[in-house]
This record gives structure tokens, sequence and C-alpha cells, in this order.
């Protein structure tokens, strides 16, 4: 067995956002970082490269290929297909790049921009995008706002329907299906909202967090759907805990799980492997939870899912420690084969290599 392998790698940026570059016959040698409370911000791809210096306990270094600069800090980022890349910002715009390979140099270019999708109505002021969420060619964007806009990757600049989902701020969104997609609010509530519906037309369905202490408010930092079970859906919170629901009984979380001290930044499920999940949190922490091996090879054949398992839930998952004492928040996290990424406010990206 080989013990992950983890590599810093100092970008003179605080990293908001990372994404590896989907390819469908080898692991990807590729990524992208995105920056947030800089003088000026940029996206950038990154290119991996043999090492070449006397460290030899090192194997790869990202080499910067090229950038963009934004006008704001990028608050997310996902690839709507393999060369084009959905980037939000803080100033309520959606902008697309374009991916173009080369053997030597990777080109990065901006092929659209938004009109301003978020701002708030009174003071008719631009209100941050918190986030962002692609199925098929189809974006959704969430902001302080509280609304809800959906678009095409074809034609980001009309907007095909905006939800005014709440009355307050949104952190995050994350589509279920090409059909429904799920918000959280800044108070823990999460609304399921049909993405072909107009705001007074919506079904009535919201879901708490759960939270150790009852009396205080537990807001969701951060959304995942199983890759394969989308009914099954974690939710990372400002206490560091996960409360996971199964979507299709509504009637209270099928699981609950203290975890970080702090609150959680980034979860999700590992792209081909869903048996592993992955949770980052402001402490500069990234933990890797994975199914028992008999309970996971007994899931696959049942449709079951350890996560679903109730109080059960501890006993049926394994947890280790990825990345610790980091020290400042790690912001963002992106799985590709048995390597993982890092972006953190320390101004570097963490690569993990043999995660298992």
């Amino acid at each position: 067995m080989s013990f992950p392998k983890v590599s810093s790698h100092f970008v003179s940026e605080k990293i908001s956002a990372v994404r590896w570059l989907p390819e469908q016959l080898h692991q990807s040698d590729r990524f992208v970082t995105s920056s947030w409370d800089m003088d000026h911000n940029f996206v950038r791809l990154y290119r991996l490269q043999s090492n070449q210096y006397a460290d030899t306990s090192v194997d790869y270094i990202p080499r910067c290929n090229d950038k963009v600069a934004m006008e704001a800090d990028v608050t997310a980022m996902e690839f709507v297909d393999k060369n084009t890349l959905a980037v939000s910002c803080a100033d309520g715009h959606l902008s697309l790049m374009n991916v173009q390979r080369a053997v030597e140099e990777d080109q990065l270019q901006r092929t659209a921009r938004s009109e301003r999708l978020h701002y708030f109505r009174y003071s008719n002021k631009s209100a941050p995008c918190t986030g962002l969420s692609v199925y098929g060619g189809d974006i959704a964007t969430v902001g302080e706002d509280g609304c809800v806009n959906i678009m095409n990757a074809s034609n980001v600049k009309q907007v095909k329907r905006t939800i005014e989902a709440d009355s307050m701020s949104l952190l995050s969104v994350c589509y279920i299906s090409q059909q429904q997609l799920v918000t959280a609010n800044r108070m823990g509530i999460i609304r399921v909202l049909d993405a072909r519906a107009a705001t007074g037309a919506q079904p009535k369905l919201s879901i708490g967090v759960a939270s150790e202490d009852e009396k205080s408010s537990n807001f969701v930092s951060a959304l995942s759907t199983h890759p394969m079970q989308q009914h099954i859906l974690l939710c990372g919170t400002e206490e560091g805990s996960i409360t996971v629901w199964d979507l299709r009984n509504l009637e209270c979380p099928a699981s609950y799980l203290s975890a970080h001290d702090s609150p959680i930044t980034d979860i999700g499920f590992h792209r081909k492997d869903p048996s592993k999940v992955f949770t980052a949190a402001e402490a500069g922490e990234v933990w890797m939870w994975t199914e028992n091996k008999l309970i996971g090879e007994r899931n696959l054949q049942d449709g079951s899912s350890a996560w679903l398992s109730g109080d059960r839930v501890r006993s049926l998952i394994n947890v280790d420690g990825v990345l610790t004492k980091i020290r400042k928040s790690i912001n963002s996290f992106d799985t590709n084969g048995s390597r993982l990424l890092c972006g953190s406010d320390t101004e570097a990206v963490y690569l993990i290599d043999n995660i298992f």
C-alpha cells in the first residue's frame, strides 16, 4: 500500500476555489485556481510538470500557463464540459472561460460574461454571487439577494428563469436533477426548488440542518449530493457538523455527525469512488470519510448507503486526517483519481498523491 504524499506549493494569493480539468482516459495533470481578498484577483491555469530541482521528495510541481484577471473576488468555479469553466464573482456576475490544451503552453480565455445577476432591489447595489451549480449545460447561481438565476452555457447573457427563493442570503446551491435543485440560506434552511417553475409556483418544501445547540442557528456552508444516488444530500455547517438528508423522506435528517471544530468550507464525494467523502474546514483541515469495505460492497448490491444509517453511521464509516494543522482555512478541494488538490488562505495549493 502506498502512503499519501503531501506537497505544498506557494502561489502568492489566497485561493477561493480549485478544480481539476476533466479528462476521460487518464488522470488529469492540469487544474485551475481562483483567488479572493487580493488587490487583483485572477483565475489561473496550471499544469503539473516533473520536478527538475534537487528536492526529490516532490515528484511534480505546478507551473502557471495562463491567467485571466477578474473584476472581484471569485466565489465559485465548476466545469460545464471538459473545456468550459463557469466562474462566479462577488460583483454578482458570471463568466465563462475556455481552456485550450496544447503540448507546451495551455491557454485560458474568457469567452462570455453575464449581465449583473444578483443585486439588492432597494439600493440597486450589486449582491455577491455566493455559489453555482452545473447540470448538463444549465448553470444555476445563488447570491446574497436570495435569488436563484438559471441560464444555459450557450448564452449566459439570457437568464432563463429567476426564482426569488429566499428573504435572506443564500450561501449554497446544488442540482439534484435537471428539474430540481436545493439551496441553503444563512439560517440553515434548505429549500427544494423546481427549476422549471416561477417563484409563485415553487413547491413549499423546506428542511433544516441539525445543531448541537437547539437555541442557535447553524448555517449551511456547503452542499453535495451522491454522484449516483442524488437523493443523498450532505450538508456541511457552520458548527463543523454534517447533516445528511434522504430527499425521498423529508420528515427528519437521515444522519447527523459531529465533525470539525470549525465551520466546514467544502464537502463532496470522490468523483469516481463515492464510498469516500472529503470535508474541508476553516481550521485548516481536510478529512477523508470512508465506508467500511464490507459495508460499501453491500451498499452497491442493495442500493442503500452507510450515510443513511442514523445513529449507526459512526460505526460504519472511518475517518482519516488528510491535511491537519494548516492553521488557515482550506477553502476548496477537488479529487481526480488518486490525487486530491486543496486551496487555502495560506496562499498555497496542496497536492496529495496516493490518497487511497
